[in-house]
């Protein structure tokens, strides 16, 4: 794909209750030079609320790359189903699975999807706060399978403890649902829609993982406490990218390099990613990732 978008958004999510969320932060850069600064919310901390009515608005004035960090899926290829054995609620394309998520959680504040793990059958599906659901088993989309070379992510049902993704991607799949189903065709969610669709959006929106593209720039993501500056300044090196902001060791930075690495790798794959500018290297790969996603940077 030629590079014709105007501005690269990287996300670090949240899926956390409530309405002001410490951790989600904002990087932006132009497709014009190679510099990146953070975006402030309106208040000390974003909401997700907030973040969708940013990413519209921006998406109104320009043709934007948005990359947000948790799971656009769930496993699929393993069982054909989503949520095996389920004979009740049977999500047969990811669109139907958002769909289901957002109705599992009707009234919860700030698209916060936790709601689903109270529900007596989808709940058992799930590694929760509420209860480890007697179905629940460490599933990997194929996308995890083939990230592994460089690094793992953790299983899209765990939502316990610091590696739970889960919790993040259920907050996730109601943002995508409403983004999609605000803007219709004026938004692509990759790599799920077909390349005219990824031509022709204003806003074009890819699952990222940060530590990722830590990892490939040879850098490492773990233990970033006291070399938050060095590391920054290494893996943008890496991708010839330049933090043009303070990083503020006593704000929640961590966050924030997140957000600004994967701002960079957005640029960085923009023409080397299967599946958006190349053709994706087998069959295998192109149907899991209509089903299951597929993680910007992994090849």
């Amino acid at each position: 794909m030629k590079n014709n978008f105007d501005y690269y958004i990287g996300i670090d999510w949240s899926g956390a209750k409530g309405s002001s969320h410490k951790g989600i932060a904002v990087a932006i850069s132009s497709g014009k030079n190679n510099l990146i600064d953070i975006v402030n919310p309106k208040n000390k901390y974003w909401s997700r609320i907030e973040l969708f009515e940013y990413l519209v608005k921006m998406s109104s004035l320009s043709k934007i790359l948005v990359g947000i960090d948790f799971a656009f899926s769930y496993p699929f290829m393993d069982f054909k189903s989503y949520f095996p054995d389920c004979k009740i609620i049977k999500p047969n394309t990811v669109f139907q699975l958002w769909e289901c998520i957002e109705n599992q959680n009707q009234g919860q504040e700030d698209l916060y999807g936790g709601g689903i793990w109270d529900d007596e059958i989808l709940g058992e599906y799930y590694n929760s706060p509420v209860k480890r659901g007697k179905l629940y088993s460490s599933r990997r989309r194929l996308t995890e399978i083939a990230a592994k070379k460089i690094r793992s992510p953790s299983p899209t049902f765990n939502c316990i403890g610091p590696a739970g993704v889960g919790t993040g991607t259920l907050a996730g799949m109601r943002l995508v649902h409403k983004i999609k189903t605000s803007l219709h065709s004026k938004c692509c969610i990759w790599p799920f829609e077909s390349n005219k669709n990824l031509k022709n959006s204003n806003i074009v929106v890819v699952e990222i993982f940060p530590s990722f593209y830590f990892h490939y720039a040879g850098q490492s993501s773990i233990k970033k406490d006291g070399r938050q500056k060095t590391l920054l300044n290494d893996t943008l090196s890496f991708y010839d990218q330049k933090f043009i902001s303070k990083l503020s060791i006593d704000k929640n930075d961590n966050d924030d390099m997140d957000a600004i690495i994967s701002c960079a790798a957005l640029k960085y794959f923009l023409n080397k990613q299967k599946g958006f500018a190349l053709d994706f290297e087998s069959k295998e790969f192109l149907k899991a990732s209509k089903f299951e996603g597929w993680i910007y940077g992994v090849h």
